[in-house]
């Protein structure tokens, strides 16, 4: 297959025949709570009305093939290059105007928040290497609790926080969570003693919990299966790019006069982060568009709001009207494969993290090498960067190709991580073995996190109360093994020899291997299942059918 070449879908024609329990995906609750809830039973989103049956269109989105100027872009040699680069090139021009507003809005604010997030869940590890660790006197594993009581407050606010999410506006939710943790970051330039540390460290996680996960939810809410794992990406990469920043901006304190007054120097970071927090969260309460049936975002007009409605329709998506989560559907997930599988893999991928997340890699270079500050603050922004750079091409191959290639994806990751960790478990290798192990472990897993979430959000486009609880559970999952085993594997008094850590994680990649076959056994299992149905409706039903069931 050409690298250039992919078919390009159609909308499914209106009109067509569709059983009765394919209907049901797309039913709205007549007794729903919402505002916008008529005395009817309706739903709006402003002045449309939440269509019932699946098979009416909100919006003509069909492009002519067949007209002189569409065929002659086509055959522009720049239109297979730009198709690449960027899907809303074959669209419909509405849907490449919307698509535009949606990327510009939804995505800064959500890549600036995680930016932000990430700069002051990585900031304390900056700071521990850079005076933290002597002004506090801290010994043994006292890094390591303070990196735990973090994760604990995680744990216990991910799956409330999103369970409100899914219920009330999330732009106001995500900027009130945004200028809590900002108020909470400076001040950590006041407790006296680890104590106070301990505390506030809790209570940030308790805060940024709800975060990620809900724009992973939102961002799934308004893309298709060709568009996910971009924006995905691009979310995630924000993140990334907070570890860049991390420590230049540390070691640019470091060298400038006024940080060493009022304040030691890694507590200006503190302030300093929470300074960029605040303007962020007013951002984010400006430009968070909800979901395509909750928005009422000033930058789109009813057209927009038509061809968001018309885009999940066409996917066989299922809108959230707010629903109340009840005991017997929350029991109803876990009678699938989703809640069990989806929450081992991202556990595999998130914890195999931890010989970067454990600073070992800058502890090498500061207490092995002895190298300078400048370089042990600098050179991890390297690795960051080729993980930008590789994440960025895996997402677009996969998008390109309809996400055909995740699952192997995934495969050269785990592989090339185990590979690293058994080389740094050996220790006394090569002093290049050693720089390419760390890089080998941090530039994979950079696109580990969209690519399995993004598959998430594909695979359960149909149920969109199902897909919300699945991407909480499956992030908090790995925060619950996150909080203690770095203890154990990770001891900071054997730093940065972390021979059982470094062990623990190849084992924890050959289980993240074991993990991906498994996911992909249980979703082709589903696609043949979905063909099956489709192939034994009726030639009408076919293709709404399969809309409504390998959207995937």
């Amino acid at each position: 297959m050409s690298l250039f070449k992919r078919s390009h879908t159609q909308p499914e024609p209106s009109g067509s025949n569709i059983s009765e329990d394919e209907k049901n995906n797309f039913n709205v609750a007549e007794n729903s709570d919402d505002s916008s809830t008529a005395e009817s039973g309706e739903v709006k989103v402003g002045n449309i009305v939440i269509q019932k049956d699946p098979t009416v269109p909100y919006i003509d989105l069909i492009t002519d093939f067949d007209t002189e100027a569409e065929r002659e872009r086509r055959s522009k040699w720049w239109f297979k290059y730009a198709l690449f680069f960027w899907d809303g090139t074959d669209k419909h021009p509405k849907e490449r105007r919307f698509l535009i507003k949606l990327d510009w809005f939804l995505l800064s604010s959500s890549c600036c928040g995680y930016f932000l997030k990430f700069l002051n869940q990585s900031n304390i590890g900056t700071a521990y290497v850079n005076g933290m660790k002597e002004h506090y006197e801290m010994t043994g594993n006292q890094y390591n609790y303070m990196s735990t009581l973090f994760t604990v407050g995680y744990i216990i606010g991910a799956i409330p926080s999103n369970l409100i999410l899914h219920r009330i506006s999330a732009r106001y939710y995500l900027a009130g969570l945004e200028l809590i943790w900002s108020f909470l970051t400076v001040l950590l330039v006041t407790p006296k003693s680890l104590n106070g540390m301990y505390a506030l460290r809790f209570f940030l996680g308790l805060t940024e919990a709800g975060y990620f996960p809900g724009l992973e939810y939102l961002i799934g809410s308004w893309y298709s299966k060709e568009e996910l794992t971009k924006r995905s990406t691009y979310f995630a990469c924000a993140g990334t790019a907070a570890g860049m920043v991390s420590g230049p901006l540390q070691q640019a304190i470091l060298t400038s006069s006024w940080a060493h007054k009022h304040l030691k120097p890694f507590q200006w970071m503190f302030v300093i982060d929470a300074c960029i927090s605040a303007p962020i969260a007013f951002y984010t309460l400006f430009t968070d568009p909800n979901t395509p049936s909750t928005t009422t975002a000033w930058y789109f007009n009813e057209t927009d709001v038509r061809v968001a409605l018309e885009r999940r329709r066409r996917a066989g998506a299922q809108l959230n009207i707010r629903e109340k989560y009840t005991v017997k559907k929350i029991k109803s997930f876990f009678t699938t494969w989703h809640i069990w599988v989806f929450p081992l893999l991202f556990l595999a991928f998130n914890n195999s993290y931890q010989p970067i997340s454990s600073q070992g890699f800058q502890q090498w270079m500061k207490n092995t090498l002895h190298l300078s500050p400048y370089k042990y603050n600098i050179y991890p922004t390297a690795l960051s960067g080729a993980g930008i750079g590789v994440a960025l091409l895996a997402a677009y191959f996969n998008d390109y190709f309809q996400s055909r290639f995740a699952p192997e994806l995934l495969l050269v990751m785990f592989t090339t991580v185990m590979f690293s960790s058994i080389c740094l478990s050996i220790w006394n290798i090569p002093q290049g073995l050693h720089w390419f192990s760390y890089f080998g472990i941090g530039v994979p897993l950079s696109y580990g996190q969209p690519m399995i979430f993004s598959w998430v959000n594909r695979t359960l486009a149909h149920d969109d109360m199902k897909r919300n609880f699945v991407v909480v559970i499956t992030n908090t999952l790995a925060y619950v093994t996150g909080a203690w085993v770095p203890i154990l594997t990770f001891n900071q008094t054997k730093a940065p020899v972390f021979h059982v850590g470094f062990t623990y994680n190849a084992t924890l990649c050959g289980f993240g291997v074991l993990m991906t076959f498994v996911t992909w056994f249980f979703y082709n299992r589903d696609l043949r299942r979905a063909k099956l149905a489709s192939d034994s409706s009726s030639p009408d039903e076919k293709s709404d059918v399969a809309s409504i069931q390998i959207e995937a």
